[in-house]
């Protein structure tokens, strides 16, 4: 009864027993059943917890996509093809207040693993403004039960308020946020995507380039044939 009542309220825990020993309260029941083994690789860098935004990051040719097939709401992973899986988040009007007491308790628990936290972290750095939030909805990553992007984008932009973070060590989202941070450094990564938004886009942007691209080639062409009828006559 009690997993029944934390599935009803936490969409996407799944399908879990829960552990015979050591849950005090529905609030350890939740965190226990709910978390994900955190993956680390430690690397010495000053914005370790940090990653850009949606927005961003979509420009800069990264994807998103709903992870299917996970029973772990916070199953986090970065595809070597440039694509962040979430798993499907459903906000309803008391999500906030649960988020709020998940960390609550993970900050009071002396835990080395803040899986909530991490969470909430990986959330904030993603949903910067409204917009954020309508690229995470499309790609079926949000649930917006709210009705409104904006409550959604401020509900995370405050979790992480006079929050302690985990130690580098035990983040969880380690090799995320490592795999995002190379993909978004890389100058052709950036290039490449601003060339399909910008010219790929539509198929008469696609034409334009085309034509610009042709017009380019017999240009040369054009000018090869006449350097070289030049020498010819000489």
């Amino acid at each position: 009864m009690a997993l029944k009542f934390c599935q009803r309220i936490f969409r996407g825990f799944g399908n879990h027993t829960i552990p015979e020993k050591g849950c005090k309260h529905l609030l350890d029941i939740m965190y226990r059943t709910g978390y994900q083994r955190p993956i680390t690789r430690a690397r010495q860098d000053n914005d370790w917890n940090f990653i850009r935004n949606a927005k961003e990051l979509k420009e800069a040719g990264i994807k998103f996509k709903k992870r299917e097939g996970s029973s772990r709401l916070f199953d986090v992973v970065f595809l070597e093809n440039g694509t962040i899986e979430i798993p499907c988040l459903k906000i309803y009007d008391k999500t906030e207040s649960l988020f709020r007491n998940l960390v609550a308790y993970e900050q009071c628990s002396r835990r080395k693993h803040l899986y909530v936290t991490n969470y909430t972290t990986l959330m904030d750095c993603l949903i910067n403004t409204q917009e954020d939030v309508q690229i995470l909805r499309h790609s079926g990553i949000i649930e917006n039960g709210l009705g409104d992007d904006g409550m959604v984008c401020s509900l995370f932009n405050n979790l992480c308020k006079n929050v302690i973070l985990s130690q580098r060590r035990h983040f969880c989202y380690n090799k995320v946020f490592d795999g995002v941070k190379e993909h978004y450094n890389r100058k052709r990564n950036v290039w490449m995507a601003k060339l399909k938004h910008d010219y790929f886009n539509s198929p008469w942007a696609l034409l334009s380039f085309l034509a610009a691209v042709a017009l380019l080639l017999f240009t040369l062409v054009q000018t090869v044939f006449t350097v070289m009828s030049y020498f010819q006559k000489d």
